[in-house]
């Protein structure tokens, strides 16, 4: 029955995108500048930390290539360890409010300190759609709603646990869907930027849902640079069944689909500086500051952004 809720729910967010008169769609309607394409609005400050999960409400024709370090608390079942992610994200506009999304992929090498092997390995591919609500450019307010499927394209597994993809298992999981709202609004200098969504397992017999939320406050403190404060949470909505009786989630790299797991919540800080309209770099840093840290003790997060 949970199962065929989430089918239910994730088939619903998809109609409404999907029936969009926008999607009624010729080779000459395409717009590739997306939200950029008015000249009053060239402050596009997107997120940092949490990419896969914290997606901007503006449409956009860009490539992100990233780099994730990530240290595992030493109170988890490893001892400790670190997980380093390389990826590049990949954003299409077809319209002004409509865009291609492909918000995960890339290579992930993860070193634990005991108990379990060190490994490595490609992780899942994800690729969707959104579409802007609101794109008010005079007051620089967006609303955009979206999904991505995740495949369980990928091929890293540990002590017999897949972390990402199902390998050779019989009862390997079907991947995720994730459905999510994200906003914008620009003050002056100041910028904020907020999301929710589920990420929804299709099998919940195999893998853990999420709810995930995220903000992200900005300010341009010189020209073209900008502070970043951002705050990310993931909380486990409906647990797994394969992994035991273990009390942890793979935050938002990996799922161990464990039986009771619960709230974890970081807090970011780092800037982005814009050499022009078309690039612009991003640096931070990352801590949890919850009792639950699952795989996140602290991260270091790296981008570039190469807009159209």
């Amino acid at each position: 029955m949970k199962r065929k809720i989430q089918i239910l729910i994730t088939t619903f967010f998809i109609v409404i995108v999907l029936s969009s008169p926008v999607m009624a769609l010729s080779l000459d309607s395409f717009d590739f500048h997306g939200s950029l394409g008015k000249s009053e609005n060239e402050r596009y400050v997107p997120p940092l930390a949490n990419p896969l999960f914290n997606e901007t409400p503006y449409i956009t024709t860009e490539a992100r290539p990233l780099w994730i370090h990530n240290v595992i608390p030493g109170r988890f079942v490893t001892g400790g360890g670190t997980i380093d992610v390389i990826a590049i994200e990949i954003r299409v506009a077809l319209t002004e409010r409509l865009g291609f999304i492909a918000s995960k992929d890339g290579y992930a090498v993860l070193d634990f300190d005991s108990v379990l092997p060190d490994t490595e390995g490609f992780v899942n591919i994800s690729a969707g759609l959104k579409y802007a609500l609101i794109s008010n450019h005079k007051e620089q307010t967006f609303v955009t709603v979206g999904f991505e499927y995740e495949p369980p394209t990928g091929n890293i597994s540990t002590g017999g646990i897949d972390l990402q993809g199902n390998g050779a298992q019989s009862d390997g999981g079907d991947g995720f869907m994730d459905l999510f709202v994200t906003g914008a609004k620009v003050y002056g200098k100041f910028g904020l930027q907020a999301s929710t969504g589920v990420n929804l397992a299709i099998d919940g017999d195999h893998d853990s849902s999420l709810w995930h939320y995220s903000a992200s406050f900005n300010y341009e403190l010189f020209k073209n640079f900008f502070p970043l404060i951002e705050v990310n949470g993931l909380t486990t909505i409906s647990d797994g069944n394969r992994t035991g009786v273990a009390s942890f989630e793979g935050n938002d790299i990996v799922n161990f689909g464990s039986t009771d797991s619960g709230t974890v919540v970081s807090i970011s800080a780092g800037a982005r500086y814009k050499f022009n309209n078309h690039f612009q770099v991003g640096a931070g840093y990352e801590r949890s500051v919850t009792g639950q840290k699952d795989l996140l003790d602290w991260r270091t997060n790296f981008d570039f952004v190469i807009s159209y």
